[in-house]
């Protein structure tokens, strides 16, 4: 997405060029290191934007063949294919009319030649990505895709392109390593905010990760895009339009001289600018690169762009322009500068991924396919080792590639770009994003239900007797994480005009339980295995369902671990943690604590409750619930939940969007809805706790020089310390949050002097430990193309019902990095019951574990199969048996261990592999039982190979 407003023409260096300017047009360029500036083709795909996403596949694919033809062509041309989905999308389309064969060899050959020659160049990512709102196992997988076509084709390449998104963290540098790639570009569109002070001056840099992994990374910035600097900014190429207004960039940006100035005057007004902001920053070497790319550019601007190369170098002999790929760039600067070059360890998300809270609900769907499809994945990994069941690998492929393109950076429903989306595009752009997150959650939810079925199943061996109570029915629970927990179940009767009456575990004993206003049972499920399972049973009989939980006077609930006190206005005045002797909420913070925070575009606004708010409390065996019912309004609910044996307080917020005010009475198109959550912390020494993919973020002490500051995302814990004391929050829809003083939060009297937004004036340190989780960014109009603006009546079509935002909270003293962990990961993928025709012949079985606190299992899976075959097998009958297995590890504490690994079958033999899983590092000589000595923030790959 280029983003084209907030431009000044640089009238003043135009001034100053034509001042040097000769008879004849040729410039004095200022004196400068540089003396070659190497000018990268490629074009810029949103996957959306301007239409949906699948039009843009059919886009995309047909930019490949334009690609083909030309380079084929023209010996000289230079191009970057800037993401593998576009190659997926094209090779789709290879099939001969005539053939049962599913691809057209010939034609495929012609493109894979052209990689192979270097003129060509493929990046190794899928996409550019929100990856700070990616999944931790989807992240680890995002040059698969590359991988299988290198494996097939013998295609080689080392750089990855991330264009747009202004930023990404740690875990980037991480992957791309591990993933074999050594080189990363990105284009960052800085229209809000900056990408970091290192560029220009200090780029390439190798960008190191906190597990010392990195890869050498060139930043272009600007708020014209950055990507498209060679052509809107630095006027490399003075014949090639911009593809939005079919006019001259440089007329675009100085009017006042356009028509003015001949092709090579024009050309040599950017190189100046080029070299100038390069020499104010500091560059060394004799060579620069800048990236020449547009949204959706034809491959035939290259004509252009060589025909002013051509031009350029005739006349200059000082700086010479050289048409090429970025390898060619990187080569030169490594082989002469390779001792030169700086390491910089740092986090940098450009924090674009906030826009996915235009849409939260399609959102949460994608989040919970992020963190529930690898539980899937191990679940029927277990099955291919325990009971020779086919893993379904196509299930599992086609729920990554549904989130990889919703994670692009144009996914989110949205009310779209002014006068750049016409209106039924539009539509049907948000309406493919609901089906993309709900395919990938429900095909996720199918897999679980198939999977946990399974585990019950008998095999033709087993002899079962059947049940003489068809009142008592089986359930299995299913852990999907790597550790043995103890948790809460949520179960609803087993069928429908029934109620649960009795719960039991595997020996038989009484499990006490409560029955909430839902009508599901709730109770505590004791030792649950790791990556595993434990049977139990239910016995319901016919009858209406009635709620245990009993009213009880007052605004406050208190067990033996919490404490909880509401104000008369259904905001928190205090949870305590009884037994950290902590009190977690700062009463005298910015905001009340689980308050709502309007702020109409950068403005804070009132939130209208038309009825005073009411406040009960519900006490059963097991639990207390806390309810705040605030009604007709846009925040009609709040639900805290006090489980007698869980170290959380659990807050369900949920908000009615037909209640939302209309948008734009600030002059704005969107208001945005933050909670509020002060902590009693000191703000001496306070940091940031930023749970990533693979480790904890300590802010602001590991932020890249420059990166920006106000906000943050994460996977499923925000934390605060101040080196003493800590607060906790887990959190499963929402995952983005603003830091205090870059958010407004009191309203500015009437007629009052328009100021700078908060997030530009806001700074570190905080001045107090208060965090707002934004919920949702609300449009109700679009500035169409075809028709003018329309209301947008939900930008989710076919989600109704209210938005659900749920955490829980937790105090803490130091900050131990495996209870946040573990605590963010317990509430993003709650035990999973599951009623059964019959019980598992093994009560309880824990399929995967480790022995150390500080190792997940991320992912179990079968071998990527990373071949395009295009054959008919010839034994269609017989399934393949599942013998080669990847377990993935990640560390995340920061201690590296020799890690002991169970399996539930006999290892043969075992390797490291890198993160595709296509490259060996060593044979791992301990199998029995296995063992894998990790790094500290390791990720390790660790293929084995059951008897």
């Amino acid at each position: 997405m280029n983003i084209r407003n907030n431009f000044r023409p640089a009238i003043l260096l135009t001034v100053l060029f034509l001042s040097l300017s000769s008879a004849f047009g040729q410039a004095k360029l200022p004196a400068s290191p540089i003396k070659t500036i190497y000018v990268i083709p490629s074009s810029h795909y949103d996957f959306g934007f301007v239409e949906p996403p699948n039009a843009i596949r059919e886009r995309a694919a047909r930019h490949i063949d334009e690609v083909i033809r030309i380079a084929e062509e023209n010996k000289d041309f230079r191009w970057t294919i800037e993401s593998v989905w576009q190659v997926n999308e094209w090779l789709k389309r290879q099939k001969k009319p005539s053939s049962v064969l599913p691809k057209d060899k010939v034609k495929i050959a012609r493109l894979i030649n052209l990689i192979k020659s270097g003129r060509v160049v493929l990046s190794t990512a899928w996409g550019s990505m929100h990856t700070d709102y990616m999944g931790a196992e989807e992240l680890n997988r995002l040059v698969y895709d590359y991988v299988r076509l290198e494996n097939s084709y013998g295609i080689k390449s080392e750089v990855a392109y991330m264009n747009d998104v202004p930023g990404h963290p740690m875990s980037v540098a991480s992957m791309l390593a591990a993933s074999g790639t050594k080189y990363m570009v990105t284009g960052a569109n800085t229209f809000i905010g900056n990408a970091t002070d290192l560029a220009p001056g200090n780029v390439p840099f190798y960008w190191e990760a906190k597990d010392g992994n990195k890869v050498l990374l060139w930043v272009s910035q600007g708020n014209r895009g950055a990507y498209v600097e060679a052509l809107t900014q630095y006027y490399l190429d003075p014949y090639t339009l911009d593809p939005y207004t079919d006019r001259r960039p440089f007329d675009m940006f100085n009017p006042e001289l356009a028509g003015k100035r001949s092709d090579i005057e024009v050309m040599e007004i950017g190189v100046t600018d080029l070299l100038n902001q390069y020499n104010k920053a500091g560059y060394k070497y004799d060579a620069v690169m800048t990236m020449y790319a547009h949204d959706f550019i034809e491959p035939t601007s290259v004509l252009n762009l060589e025909r002013a190369a051509k031009l350029w170098n005739s006349k200059h002999d000082e700086v010479k322009i050289k048409v090429a790929t970025s390898p060619e760039f990187f080569r030169y600067i490594e082989g002469k500068y390779g001792s030169q070059i700086p390491t910089h360890r740092g986090e940098w998300s450009g924090l674009w991924s906030e826009a996915k809270t235009q849409s939260p609900r399609i959102s949460a769907m994608g989040r919970y396919a992020h963190d529930h499809a690898p539980a899937a994945e191990a679940l029927w990994s277990s099955l291919a080792m325990t009971r020779r069941l086919p893993f379904p690998v196509g299930n599992f492929s086609e729920i990554y590639d549904l989130m990889f393109t919703y994670d692009e950076h144009s996914g989110a429903g949205n009310t779209g770009w002014p006068q750049l989306n016409s209106s039924e595009p539009l539509r049907q752009q948000n309406r493919e994003y609901v089906e993309i997150t709900g395919r990938a959650k429900s095909e996720t939810d199918k897999l679980l239900e198939v999977g946990i079925g399974a585990i019950a199943d008998p095999s033709r061996f087993d002899d079962r007797r059947p049940a003489a109570n068809a009142n008592t029915v089986p359930v299995v629970i299913y852990n999907g994480l790597s550790w043995n927990r103890t948790d809460v179940v949520r179960l609803p009767p087993p069928s429908e005009g029934s109620r649960v009456t009795a719960i039991r575990n595997a020996a038989g004993t009484v499990v006490p339980f409560d029955v909430d206003g839902a009508g599901s049972a709730v109770f505590v499920a004791r030792n649950v295995p790791s990556l595993g399972y434990a049977a139990y049973s239910v016995t319901a009989s016919p009858g209406k369902v009635i709620s245990t939980l009993r009213l009880i006077p007052g605004a406050a609930a208190e067990n033996a671990r919490f404490s909880v006190r509401m104000n008369a206005d259904g905001t928190v005045r205090s949870i305590r943690d009884k037994s950290a002797d902590r009190e977690l909420v700062n009463s005298s913070g910015e905001r009340p604590f689980n308050d709502l925070l309007r702020v109409e575009g950068s403005d804070a606004s009132k939130v209208l409750y038309p009825v005073e708010q009411k406040v009960s409390v519900r006490q059963g065996t097991l639990m207390t619930e806390i309810t705040v019912v605030r009604e007709r309004s846009s925040f009609p609910l709040t639900r805290i939940t006090l489980f007698n044996d869980l170290d959380r307080v659990e807050i369900r917020n949920e908000l009615e969007p037909d209640e939302f005010p209309f948008v734009g009475g600030n002059h704005n198109w969107n208001d945005s809805y933050y909670f509020a959550f002060p902590f009693n912390l000191s703000k001496e020494g306070l940091k940031v706790l930023r749970g990533g993919h693979r480790w904890f973020d300590r802010l602001p002490d590991d932020y890249l020089p420059g990166a920006r500051r106000d906000s943050v995302s994460t996977q499923h814990l925000f934390g605060f310390t101040d080196g003493r004391a800590s607060a906790l929050v887990a959190h499963r829809q929402a995952f983005h949050w603003v830091f205090p003083s870059f958010v407004p939060t009191k309203i500015s009297p009437k007629g009052s002097p328009e100021e700078l937004p908060a997030m530009f004036t806001g700074k570190f340190p905080l001045p107090e430990a208060t965090i707002y989780s934004r919920a949702v960014r609300v449009g109700l109009q679009a500035d169409t193309h075809d028709v003018g603006i329309i209301n947008v009546h939900t930008v989710e079509p076919g989600l109704t019902g209210r938005m659900v935002f749920e955490y829980a909270f937790a105090a803490d003293g130091v900050f131990d990095p495996v209870r946040a962990w573990r605590m963010g990961n317990d509430f993003n993928v709650p035990l999973r019951a599951q009623y059964t025709g019959v019980p598992p012949a093994e009560t309880a079985r824990g399929f995967f574990s480790v022995d150390q606190p500080n190792v997940q299992i991320v992912a179990v899976k079968t071998l990527t199969d990373n071949v395009v075959r295009g054959e008919v097998t010839s034994a269609p009958l017989n399934p393949a048996v599942n013998k080669v297995f990847i377990i993935r590890l990640q560390e995340f504490a920061g201690r590296g261990a020799n890690i002991r690994v169970t399996v539930p079958a006999r290892v043969k033999s075992a390797a490291l592999t890198n993160l595709t899983e296509n490259v060996e590092l060593r044979k791992i000589a301990a199998v029995s039982p296995l063992t894998v000595e990790m790094r500290p923030y390791e990720t390790a790959t660790v293929k084995i190979e059951i008897e």
